[in-house]
């Protein structure tokens, strides 16, 4: 197993372009990425990525916002994935491809974090 480093920490706001022109051109971080046609961006937060996603409201909920996860950049989610599992962790998302070449999977920390195993060639800025 090959657990590199982080990749990104994920935040969701309801506030979205609010919230991206905060980061960007208040604070002054650089886009460094993006999911093409989502509401997605990655910022560079000096030596830190976060990334920025719309919040989602179900009908009748609050916004959800904040904390979404962490995501570990490692070199093979599927080995990666079964060595973990070996151990004993459950996974909430199983190893998936949903586009292009990013592969993730997801798991929880003892305290519910959510957690994400991340691999991509197009998608890393490190």
């Amino acid at each position: 197993m090959s657990i590199g480093h982080s990749h990104h920490i994920s935040m969701r706001s309801p506030n979205y372009e609010v919230t991206k022109r905060f980061y960007t051109e208040i604070l002054g971080f650089p886009i460094v990425g993006e999911f093409e046609g989502r509401n997605v961006v990655f910022i560079d937060i000096g030596g830190t990525t976060i990334e920025l996603g719309k919040g989602d409201v179900e009908a009748g909920e609050p916004p959800k916002s904040g904390l979404m996860h962490l995501a570990f950049e490692v070199d093979d989610v599927d080995a990666t994935y079964e060595e973990l599992r070996a151990k004993g962790v459950e996974f909430t998302i199983e190893p998936r491809t949903p586009f292009g070449d990013l592969r993730i999977a997801f798991f929880r920390d003892p305290d519910g974090n959510d957690l994400e195993l991340f691999k991509s060639p197009t998608y890393t800025w490190k």
